[in-house]
């Protein structure tokens, strides 16, 4: 049986390659290089197969554990307090890549989706 989980999280990030210099960086990544970055409202999206689990109790288990990797990323500057981010450029593409990597699921469980939203038409999508 598959469950979908969805998850909101407000994030701030800005893009920079160090081996460029800065007027590189700005006119590769345009306002998307700031020292202070800009921020999304980003969604995740999460298709689970719990097997033969009863699904009320596996919806809880994986819940909790969604809810706190999930809670590492919201309200946060991504490039200075995810240790990941600061040599790997956030994008959705990594933010989603590091998702992967974050959630640690029971092993009876396994994700088969995960889809992050930046806006409702740059999302990324990686099957498991």
């Amino acid at each position: 049986m598959i469950l979908l989980f969805d998850y909101e999280f407000s994030s701030a990030h800005f893009y920079e390659q160090k081996k460029w210099s800065a007027r590189k960086n700005h006119l590769i990544f345009g306002q998307c290089y700031t020292p202070y970055g800009h921020g999304h409202n980003y969604r995740l999206q999460l298709e689970v197969d719990i097997g033969t689990a009863t699904p009320i109790l596996a919806k809880a288990e994986i819940d909790t554990i969604l809810k706190a990797t999930v809670a590492q990323l919201d309200h946060q500057h991504l490039n200075f307090v995810i240790p990941f981010f600061k040599k790997t450029i956030p994008t959705t593409e990594n933010i989603s890549l590091y998702l992967q990597e974050q959630i640690r699921l029971p092993l009876r469980f396994q994700v088969k989706l995960l889809r992050l939203f930046e806006m409702n038409s740059i999302f990324v999508e990686l099957k498991v």
